[in-house]
Parts: structure tokens; sequence; C-alpha cells
């Protein structure tokens, strides 16, 4: 049961909690309205993406079986059985697809929700090998789930969440690309052969800065005034992250996925908690 449930990457749920953007930035994720929706919400995305992780394993198993980094996967190691994974990932769609009839705006909710698998299936059955694209397409599921947190929730995603999602999903996405390239070389996965180091390394950190300004830039539109507004006491915390997770991808030898490194690198889980911490209070306790 273990192996069944390490194919469901709970884990790898944590990234759900991007469909809460909206709501939370906007200041009402505890009206009452908004707040009866959050577990339906968070499920009912995750149900999907379950599906999607199961789905990319399946498609992945022979690759992954002789992948260093890979091989335990619970497919790629032989301990879940096929046709079970293909009846769960099923389940999972199903499940996620009927809670997205909750939501505030459920067709574009749910039209969200099959963008994203459709999406992800594409990647894993092929987009994965085509260099700028795979980047690009791993980066759009951040982007997926903010706009089904807005519909969710029914609440209109501003520009500015949008460019700082966008430009940070696409800075751990070449993030991983980079980590991997580092860590395992061209036997990382076949796409890194099309890729150089100097291409990972400039555009990695070209989005490391567009993600920061952004989030810079936000803070002031919020305040809505030339003084240092009260939202900037939360960009040092962002800058720490970014540093953080730069120096990680840099020196470590782990493999630099943002969740598992988010969660086994206690000053970036520090960090993360009290940027959190601090936009709350700024936006809920004041």
């Amino acid at each position: 049961m273990l192996e069944y449930l390490k194919l469901c990457r709970p884990l790898h749920w944590i990234k759900n909690a991007l469909i809460f953007l909206p709501p939370f930035f906007l200041g009402v994720i505890f009206r009452n309205d908004v707040f009866g929706l959050v577990f339906p919400g968070f499920f009912s995305f995750s149900f999907v993406a379950t599906s999607v992780y199961i789905l990319n394993d399946i498609c992945d198993r022979g690759y992954d079986s002789v992948h260093p980094g890979r091989k335990n996967r619970p497919i790629a190691n032989g301990k879940v059985d096929i046709k079970i994974a293909w009846a769960m990932a099923a389940v999972f769609a199903v499940l996620g697809m009927s809670l997205a009839c909750f939501a505030e705006r459920p067709a574009l909710a749910a039209t969200t929700a099959i963008l994203y698998f459709l999406t992800n299936a594409g990647y894993s059955l092929g987009f994965k090998h085509v260099p700028v694209l795979d980047v690009f397409l791993l980066a759009s599921g951040f982007v997926f789930r903010i706009f089904f947190g807005g519909f969710y929730f029914g609440i209109s995603i501003s520009s500015w969440l949008f460019l700082c999602v966008f430009s940070v999903a696409l800075y751990f996405a070449f993030g991983k690309r980079k980590s991997e390239y580092r860590k395992y070389g061209l036997e990382g996965r076949p796409v890194l052969a099309k890729y150089s180091k100097l291409f990972l390394d400039a555009h990695y950190y070209l989005f490391c800065v567009l993600s920061v300004l952004f989030y810079c830039l936000w803070t002031i539109e919020r305040t809505g005034q030339n003084a240092v507004g009260k939202f900037a006491l939360t960009i040092p915390f962002m800058i720490f992250i970014v540093v953080r997770y730069n120096l990680i991808v840099e020196t470590s030898d782990e493999y630099a996925d943002p969740v598992p490194t988010l969660l086994r690198d206690k000053w970036l889980f520090s960090a993360t908690v009290f940027f959190v911490l601090t936009n709350f209070v700024l936006l809920y306790l004041q």
C-alpha cells in the first residue's frame, strides 16, 4: 500500500496550495462563501494532479527504471501493477472533475482542469523531449493552478499575480533542468542533450531577476503610494528564498526539485513560512 501511496505523490500536493493565492492576496479567503470552497477546491485539483503524476510514471516507466534518481519510483521498480495504475489515474481524474462542480464558475474551473490534464499528458507523451517547450509546459502547471483557483472561488486574477507566478514558475522549471544537468549530466533526461550549461544558466537567472522584480513592483502597486509600504516587509523573505534556492541549485549534491527541496532545507522552509505569515498578518490582522 505504501508504494501505491507514493505513486500519488502526496508531498507534491503542496503545490496545489497555489489555488488559494487569488482569494488570499485579495484578503477574502476567510469570507464564508470562499472558505466553504477551500477543501473541495483543493482536493479537486489535487486529484486531477495525481492522475497526471500517475500517467507520467506510466509513460516513463522504461526510462525511469534505469535512471539513477528515479529508478525507485513505484511503477519503475515493478512494485505497482500497471493495470491498477491506469485504473487509479482514471478514478482520480473523474473524482477531481466531479469536485469541480462545486466551484463558483464550474464550467471554467473544469475546463482549466481539463487543459491542465491535456497539457501534462502531451508533456508525458513526447513534448518533454522538445527543448524550451518542455520547460514552458512544466511552468504552465503553476499558472493553471492560480487560474483554477480564480475560477473555483469566483475571483479575477490580477495581472501582477499572473506575472509573479509565471516568472517564478519558469525560474523553478529552469532550476530543475539546471539541477538535473549539474547532478546527472546528459543522463538526467534526453532533452538535456539539446541544452547547454550556458543556456540554462542564462535563462535560470533571467527568470530569477524577473521574479524578484515583478514581486517588488507588485508590493508598490498594492501599497498605492510612493513611500515604503507595509508589503515591502515581505520583500526580504522573498529575496532570501530565491538566493537560498540558487545556492542549493549551484552547490548541493541533491536534485533541487522545488517541493522536496523546500521540505528538506530548514532555512528555505523557515523563510517560506515567514513570508506567508508576514503576508497573512499584513492582509488580515491590520
